[in-house]
């Protein structure tokens, strides 16, 4: 076969193969009904999937030296990722990602039977139909093996470099940055996107996604070069109580009933009275009345993702060079709230009105040991979800408030709850919540900015309205419960800040170093005495928050949480904008690089603080 001829039938097949999944997992209706700008980058990104598929199937080439062999064992290699990838999402709700392959034992014996025979039988024939052809086939001329060498190790060392330099970011971050930069957006790059694994795969083809996740490990192992000894991490959990002797003190006492502890992490909530005097200040009166504090959160505008995780682990994302760890550090189990709540007898829920794949959420939720996840695929039909999608496209939070009083009707348990609201999403270019609520007064201010600014307050409204609802219902509750209420972060408003000159100046708009800007309504309600006493200061960050709800709830810290408590009376937070420092602590230097330790075993070492801690929850059943 001649090389042009060979190549195009390569591309051809790639351009196929990719054709293929896209027809498969899309509704074309609903993707020509997208707008133009999404449907272009979904466009580019599978036009850049069919040169990466290209370029696998000439890598192939390179080892059978046969055209048609090439084409089969490429295209069955993908095949039987994808279908591998479907019965995973179908079974456990979360992607194929390498790692997996590591625990090809533990999958094909919770397969189910059926699976391993269709898998198996699938994979004999392949076998048998590539022996054949193998056979049947020639090895051919050397020009084409130089050929496709040159193409396949030129394409592929173009799109490694790209992922492992982020996409070009510093080619491409000046003002002198090259014409070709527009295309960057349009790599495959599955590191830090916050759609998560499954809406990566969509938007990439699972070949792609696959191929970046590989790099994305292997870069993650070549940067990781510092693991912390097992013994450092046993040195620094041993606080005042030795772990084998570190027992649940409630225990003792079997007529106290332990409290519901419900979070509700409202979206993008925040005091919009920051913004200017004229902004009413009666707009959240069931949240002023039981704000305790402010929540110091990680992150401005977004990365909700990054605020759960510093609430449920009480690990730093500062600290952890602000990666969003949801999809790029949470394969494996990890140490949080709800798993240590898990061996004190609570049931443990994470809630969200969303679809479960954003943020990787699905199977993040089940590493962080969460008993279920209730997403919007479990609080309503597919048929019915159109009812409550509001203009903006994201679901009303009757969903998740509904779904919050369900889950506490079961008694038998102490449950804990960790809910995230979504209709106050932004943007706010919308009247989701209908036109001209609160009249905008404030000289200077376009219209736009008015439209989107009666949005986000009556959205701020409508929460402060629901979590009254939720009061009213845990107070008919036989189980003392605690509510936590806080915003994940600030709103993004855009032109709203410049408009009401929120900033202050363009440096602190670029550098958002002052800690206004990450401060939100932390709000607490509880149907039995709590010390509030603890929650006066100027804010909790969210990293801290967690040991300060198990002592107003009267339970007892774990190893864990008394380190990570001994930590805070060092530092009032760990943050973007500063570590701040308290007059409590002799040791400040040493209490902060033990926390750095322990960040960086749990994410990037060895996780033996998982470890030992789960031995210890183990003693503690």
């Amino acid at each position: 076969m001649k090389t042009l001829r060979q190549q195009v039938l390569f591309l051809i097949v790639a351009f196929v193969s990719v054709l293929a999944f896209f027809l498969y997992q899309e509704n074309i209706q609903r993707f020509w009904a997208l707008p133009e700008a999404y449907r272009e980058l979904r466009l580019y990104k599978y036009g850049f999937s069919v040169f990466l598929n290209y370029a696998l199937i000439s890598l192939i080439y390179l080892v059978f030296r046969r055209t048609f062999a090439t084409i089969l064992v490429s295209q069955f290699l993908i095949f039987m990722l994808t279908f591998i990838n479907v019965k995973k999402e179908q079974y456990l709700s979360a992607s194929l990602i390498p790692s997996d392959f590591l625990l090809a034992k533990e999958t094909l014996i919770a397969s189910p039977f059926l699976l391993k025979i269709t898998f198996f039988t699938g994979l004999l024939l392949f076998i048998a139909l590539m022996f054949w052809l193998y056979r049947k086939e020639q090895t051919e001329k050397n020009t084409l093996l130089w050929a496709n060498a040159v193409l396949s190790i030129s394409i592929l060392s173009f799109f490694i470099t790209a992922n492992f330099s982020n996409n070009f970011s510093q080619v491409c971050s000046g003002e002198q940055k090259p014409s070709l930069c527009k295309y960057r957006m349009y790599l495959p790059n599955t590191r830090g996107d916050w759609v998560g694994d499954h809406m990566n795969i969509k938007q990439l083809g699972f070949s792609a996604f696959f191929f970046s996740k590989t790099v994305d490990d292997i870069k993650a192992k070549v940067s990781n070069t510092a693991t912390i000894p097992e013994a450092r991490i046993q040195n620094i959990l041993a606080t005042s109580e030795a772990l084998a002797e570190n027992k649940p003190q409630h225990q003792a006492d079997p007529e106290k009933l332990l409290p519901n502890i419900i979070f509700v992490m409202s979206e993008s909530h925040w005091d919009a009275t920051q913004l200017d005097k004229s902004i009413p200040k009666n707009i959240t009166p069931t949240i002023q009345k039981n704000q305790v504090s402010k929540l110091l959160s990680p992150s401005f505008g977004g990365g909700t993702a990054n605020v759960e995780f510093e609430v449920l682990t009480s690990l730093n994302t500062y600290l952890n060079q602000n990666q969003l760890a949801y999809v790029a550090k949470l394969k494996r189990p990890t140490y949080s709230l709800p798993m240590y709540l898990n061996s004190l007898g609570y049931n443990t829920t994470a809630m969200h009105n969303n679809g479960k794949y954003f943020y990787n959420r699905s199977s993040v939720y089940q590493n962080l040991g969460f008993n279920q996840f209730t997403s919007i695929e479990n609080m309503v039909s597919a048929a019915d979800r159109g009812k409550y999608i509001n203009q903006a496209g994201w679901a009303n939070d009757d969903l998740i408030y509904n779904s919050i009083q369900q889950q506490l009707k079961q008694q038998d348990r102490p449950q804990f709850i960790y809910a995230i609201s979504v209709e106050n999403h932004p943007m706010y270019n919308d009247d989701r919540f209908g036109a001209n609520n609160f009249n905008i007064s404030k000289s200077g201010i376009s219209d736009a900015s008015k439209r989107a600014l009666n949005t986000y307050l009556s959205g701020m409204q409508r929460a402060d309205q629901h979590l009254k609802t939720l009061l009213e219902y845990t107070k008919q509750l036989e189980r003392p419960s605690i509510v936590i209420f806080f915003g994940d972060h600030l709103p993004n408003l855009q032109n709203v800040y410049d408009e009401y000159s929120f900033w202050g100046s363009e440096q602190a708009k670029t550098e958002k170093n002052d800690v206004r800007f990450y401060e939100t309504p932390l709000a607490i309600w509880s149907s039995f005495p709590i010390n509030k006493k603890q929650w006066a200061e100027p804010f909790i960050p969210a990293h801290f928050l967690a040991p300060r709800v198990l002592a107003a709830a009267n339970i007892p810290l774990s190893p864990y949480y008394k380190f990570i408590q001994k930590v805070n009376t060092c530092y009032s937070a760990i943050h973007k904008t500063g570590n701040y420092t308290t007059q409590h602590c002799d040791n400040a230097v040493q209490q902060l690089q033990d926390y750095k330790d322990l960040n960086l075993d749990i994410l990037d070492g060895k996780n033996f603080s998982y470890e030992s801690l789960k031995s210890s929850l183990q003693r503690q059943d």
